[in-house]
């Protein structure tokens, strides 16, 4: 009998709309947060990976849905240990696969792979810097 593929590292649920995760100075220079988005249904979860990446001429903010292309496990195995020791990329804790800052898997088991980025903007509100999901457009969401 042939096995069905799964995609591994796909989210099963976007935001249908711009989603505020949280303040900007809620993350460090040079540090990465995981976040849980939920929705309405009993499925709709989607797990970030925020990195404020400080490593670079300027600061740059990346995020990543939070599922390693080798198996779909979350990156870390501690919550928000997603850097490596020298801070400048991403590592599965599960079997070492690891990342540079677009997400792209330049060691381990899905040399290769690619993490699915997230649009992220910066608005400003009361006088503060927030972090917001753009969701993808219809027909990336499922690509």
């Amino acid at each position: 009998m042939p096995k069905t593929p799964i995609n591994k590292t796909r989210p099963d649920w976007w935001p249908a709309k711009d989603t505020e995760i949280c303040a900007l100075c809620d993350i460090a220079p040079g540090a990465a947060r995981g976040f849980t988005l939920t929705g309405e249904g009993a499925g709709d979860k989607l797990e970030l990976i925020i990195w404020r990446d400080d490593k670079g001429a300027a600061e740059v903010l990346r995020g990543f849905v939070n599922k390693c292309p080798h198996m779909g496990l979350p990156l870390e195995t501690f919550p928000d240990r997603f850097l490596n020791a020298m801070g400048d990329g991403l590592i599965c804790s599960a079997h070492g696969a690891q990342f540079d800052a677009t997400g792209a898997c330049f060691g381990g088991p899905c040399k290769g792979a690619v993490l699915i980025s997230v649009q992220l903007i910066v608005q400003d509100r009361d006088n503060n810097k927030h972090i917001v999901l753009r969701p993808p457009a219809p027909h990336s969401a499922s690509a």
